[in-house]
């Protein structure tokens, strides 16, 4: 008999801790890329990723929004004139709302402390390489970008 008790409440138990989990978060699992157009054939993408992300993925994901971009504007290569790291620290110990750049100078420097971590942010500024022109030797191709790197997006 007291089996079936301890059976019957576990299920609350365990559903009560997952909320509990749930709604503590280091950071929003939103993902989001912010495009600003600049001139025609230029943008920036900015793409926040979230304590959950390294910045390769976030990368990537930037890179992603970029080749998309190129693609609608009708060309197939895209440049990237300047990157800019735009990742956060942000530290538990002094509350969610504490934030501050984090520079590839503060990475080596043994300033993080257990209780903090990054989120990664990137900004491309992008120049799309119209079809007919030349294609700088440095030039992404956006559709091969897009079918190594997230297949079955493209179609």
């Amino acid at each position: 008999m007291k089996t079936i008790r301890i059976l019957g409440v576990m299920p609350v138990i365990f559903i009560l801790l997952m909320n509990g989990c749930s709604s503590y978060q280091l950071s929003s699992s939103k993902k989001e890329a912010i495009v600003d157009k600049i001139s025609p054939n230029a943008v920036t993408v900015t793409f926040c990723g979230n304590a959950y992300m390294n910045q390769k993925e976030v990368e990537k994901y930037a890179l992603q929004r970029a080749s998309v971009e190129a693609l609608s504007k009708g060309c197939s290569h895209f440049v990237i004139v300047n990157k800019e790291d735009k990742s956060k620290i942000c530290s538990l110990s002094s509350g969610m709302g504490k934030k501050h750049i984090y520079s590839s100078s503060s990475k080596g420097s043994g300033s993080l402390s257990s209780s903090d971590f990054v989120e990664p942010n990137v900004t491309l500024t992008i120049r799309c390489v119209p079809r007919g022109e030349k294609i700088p030797e440095n030039a992404i191709n956006a559709e091969q970008f897009l079918n190594e790197n997230f297949p079955g997006m493209n179609k």
